[in-house]
């Protein structure tokens, strides 16, 4: 046993007066939290429904499981090993023909409407007979996509389709798009300029003109070192939206005139501002897929989204990604339930709460669901899942019946392996304790015992009120404690593919208010490569702490996403306007693409025959 030291003996005159009480308590805490550990794993264990024990077996694609054996010809597996076959000879051609039309558009970058020509449709056609036979496969071996080269096809879709939603934003000038894209562009210009030495902002607006050639007409009209607006009409600039853009400073104008500008240019820069990742920029434009901007079928999804947001949040009564979700609704027929999660509670408060909307989408629409997790809700809709495959015959109906079950997920910058803030805070504020402690401990002569009790028991009944601690108990879950104790008793559908949507923040990409916590967080952490909130490679839609069976599992479904130029708070907008500052409206920091974070997964997931149409047969 332990023995709990006595308040009294660290008060002044006490017997450990220059000690902390605080430290002393901890101290015994945590000894009883680790000898009780086997105990609440064991308890954990038994409480939930076991589908399989660590030395199972995993489940694979059958392609792995038939590969070098000896099959009856007559049985279904011979099927299996024909149809992967296909996929992959039509994918192999798709690309053949993909690399053509890719050369046509190259050499005819600035031909407005160019994947309409007849090189490029024939490409596209054949694209389409890859997603049709990679879907066939599918239909009949649910975990085809955990295969390398199916799940690598899957990942180069993802990010075409991402581009593709972001391109459409642009050419129907939705929201505050263009705008936000013109002040990515411009901010990566200026760190481009900065670099090489040349920092006339002006140069950034003549997209269509290379800087050599602005510069030799600088030279030849005698400008010298003109602010740029007197040599405006050189350039056929008139509009005085531009003016005002040239005028500030701040950022391109290349988006703002979209309508000048070719499919391909559009997409190049698209490409250049969105994605962090240089190599992954390489690749993407490298990518017929992503050149060819294949747009899905139209038609109407039979698929509902169930969506948890982050640890702030409103619940049901949440504004995030509504316009988006408004716009699926009107173009897809997806609804979208929000689950009335709260702000800073438990994994277990949460998840419940995940289960009522998951559980009213199957009961009002009858159709297959999906989840969406934003930040701390990508752990809350994962120990959702848990809890519903470990819980009864009726709640394992609600993730397993053939036509309202779930069939996908993504997480938005996942916080579901914690986050180093957490670990941080929870340091600094025993820190605080301990000098509150000690300030208080030096003015203790000057009151009587009997006000230093009172004091000491209402500061105590504040710190066991409920909402206190709630809140710790919301805090908990990112902490690694937390985390790992979650991951080790979590178990997941090996059939569902996740998706996930990474960021990284630039200085022309981080919102004001956001400063001081993302500088926290590179201290903390000693990388930059973070949203502000969680680090890129523990935003990912698998555990990277816990390695157990079920770990292997999601890491077979994560389909993974290119690292974006982004912020944590990247889905919200009007919840955020009493933060929003006069540069974050100019950066168009909280203005960016919002369908970004919906869409693509939609799309790619019915694209694979993951989510069927409405009149699919």
């Amino acid at each position: 046993g332990y023995k709990l030291p006595r308040r009294e003996d660290y008060l002044a005159g006490g017997r450990w007066a220059r000690q902390s009480y605080y430290d002393a308590i901890y101290q015994v805490s945590e000894n009883i939290l680790t000898d009780a550990e086997p105990y609440m794993a064991v308890k954990g264990h038994i409480q939930k429904v076991r589908h399989s024990t660590q030395n199972d077996l995993i489940s694979r694609p059958k392609e792995f499981e038939l590969i070098g054996k000896q099959v009856d010809m007559s049985t279904s597996a011979v099927s299996v090993l024909d149809k992967v076959t296909k996929a992959k000879a039509s994918i192999a051609t798709a690309d053949k023909l993909g690399a053509i039309a890719m050369q046509y558009l190259l050499k005819r970058k600035r031909t407005a409407k160019i994947s309409s020509s007849d090189v490029c449709q024939k490409a596209i056609k054949s694209y389409r007979e890859a997603f049709d036979a990679c879907s066939a496969l599918l239909e009949m071996d649910p975990l085809a996509f955990q295969s390398h080269w199916f799940k690598a096809f899957w990942r180069r879709n993802y990010d075409a389709l991402m581009v593709y939603s972001v391109y459409e934003n642009v050419i129907n000038d939705v929201d505050s798009v263009r705008d936000w894209l013109d002040e990515l562009k411009g901010g990566s210009e200026r760190k481009q300029r900065k670099a090489q030495g040349r920092n006339n902002p002006f140069l950034s607006v003549f997209n269509n003109t290379p800087e050599d050639e602005v510069e030799a007409i600088y030279q030849e009209k005698n400008v010298g070192e003109s602010t740029g607006l007197d040599i405006l009409p050189l350039f056929d600039v008139t509009d005085e939206t531009i003016k005002m853009k040239l005028e500030s400073g701040r950022g391109s104008t290349f988006f703002l005139r979209s309508e000048k500008r070719s499919e391909q240019e559009l997409l190049e820069a698209i490409i250049e501002v969105l994605f962090y990742d240089e190599a992954e920029r390489i690749v993407l434009l490298e990518d017929p897929l992503v050149r060819l901007l294949i747009p899905n079928p139209p038609g109407k999804y039979k698929f509902t989204i169930v969506s948890a947001m982050g640890i702030v949040t409103e619940g049901r009564r949440g504004r995030e990604l509504s316009a988006a979700f408004a716009r699926l609704k009107i173009r897809r027929g997806v609804d979208t339930i929000r689950a009335d999660t709260g702000t800073a509670r438990s994994f277990e408060y949460n998840a419940s709460k995940i289960e009522e909307a998951i559980n009213e989408a199957v009961n009002i629409y009858k159709k297959p669901y999906g989840m969406l997790g934003y930040s701390q809700g990508c752990a809350n809709i994962l120990m959702a899942e848990s809890s519903l495959l470990s819980g009864s015959p009726a709640q394992q109906k609600l993730l397993c019946t053939d036509n309202c079950k779930l069939v996908s997920r993504q997480l938005l910058f996942s916080a579901a392996n914690g986050s180093m803030h957490g670990e941080a805070s929870n340091t600094k504020a025993q820190k605080l304790i301990v000098m509150c402690e000690d300030a208080l401990k030096y003015n203790q002569g000057y009151f009587s015992r009997a006000f230093i009790s009172s004091t000491l028991d209402f500061l105590n009944g504040m710190m066991d009120s409920a909402p206190v601690q709630r809140f710790f108990g919301g805090a908990h879950s990112m902490l690694p404690d937390g985390v790992k104790a979650f991951w080790r008793e979590a178990q997941h559908l090996p059939n569902v593919p996740t998706c996930v949507l990474r960021g990284v923040l630039e200085e022309h990409t981080t919102p004001e208010s956001l400063e001081m916590t993302c500088s926290l967080l590179t201290k903390q952490s000693g990388s930059a490569l973070h949203d502000s909130q969680v680090h890129v490679y523990d935003a990912v839609g698998h555990p990277i702490y816990t390695k157990n069976r079920n770990g292997k599992i999601l890491e077979a479904c994560d389909m993974g996403g290119s690292i974006q130029r982004t912020h944590h708070w990247s889905p919200l907008e009007e919840e955020v306007d009493f933060l929003r500052t006069t540069r974050d409206e100019n950066m168009c920091t909280f203005d960016c693409a919002k369908d970004r974070h919906v869409f693509p997964w939609v799309d790619v997931n019915a694209r694979f025959g993951v989510i069927r149409y409405e009149d699919h047969d």
